[in-house]
């Protein structure tokens, strides 16, 4: 067997070889945590400054968009307030002559359009320039009924009121109608109508927009066909 002699120098130099090796793989071992926190903080870091920067993109945005509707709002109220007002026109009123007619020695008159009937006229038509018409009507002496089928294409207003006695009126779509005292009618543009009877002391008020319109019987077939 063969043995060796090292030297106590010796056993020291390999000591501290030792120790120096170590002391570096702690040394190491403590730096490599440090690092992967050092990376770990990075990432962190990078998206607290993302965030801020798009904070601050978004605060910088709403404050443009206040200050472009401030302006707008600005202006719009500044032209507003240079434009000048508007008058309202006001209606126009149609002034007509005064008309005064009294009962006493009114004059009646008969006309073609229809002779069982007699007319007094106030002088509405000529006071309105014919825009309207208004009369009293009567029952001539001995007339009887009725009046035919007729109708009234451009009279756009016509109405009756009954003053005296009755009155009988047909209409298309309603039948015969009995008119009192008191009694109103208002007949549309158009329609159909005859007056099929009447009291010998029949007086009706009618007043027409225009005055002078035209009254177009039916015929015999047309009438038939009324039903």
């Amino acid at each position: 067997m063969i043995g060796f002699y090292v030297s106590r120098a010796a056993q020291d130099r390999c000591t501290v070889a030792f120790l120096n090796e170590e002391v570096q793989m702690a040394t190491a071992s403590k730096t490599k945590p440090a690092a992967k926190r050092a990376a770990t903080k990075k990432p962190a870091a990078t998206k607290t400054a993302a965030k801020k920067t798009v904070a601050k993109k978004a605060v910088a945005k709403k404050t443009v968009a206040k200050k472009t509707v401030a302006k707008k709002t600005a202006a719009t109220k500044t032209a507003a307030k240079k434009a000048p007002a508007r008058k309202t026109a006001k209606p126009r009123v149609r002034k007509f002559d005064l008309v005064i007619d009294q009962a006493k020695g009114a004059k009646w008159t008969k006309e073609d359009i229809r002779p069982q009937f007699e007319y007094r006229h106030f002088g509405v038509e000529e006071a309105t320039g014919r825009r309207y018409g208004s009369h009293v009507i009567r029952v001539a002496k001995g007339a009887k009924p009725p009046v035919r089928h007729h109708v009234h294409p451009d009279c756009e207003f016509l109405l009756v009121y009954v003053l005296k006695g009755w009155v009988k009126f047909w209409y298309d779509g309603v039948g015969e109608k009995k008119l009192n005292v008191g009694d109103v009618h208002l007949l549309p543009a158009g329609i159909k109508h005859a007056v099929t009877g009447w009291s010998k002391d029949l007086e009706m008020l009618e007043t027409t927009h225009p005055a002078d319109y035209r009254s177009v019987e039916l015929t015999d077939a047309q009438i038939a066909r009324l039903g």
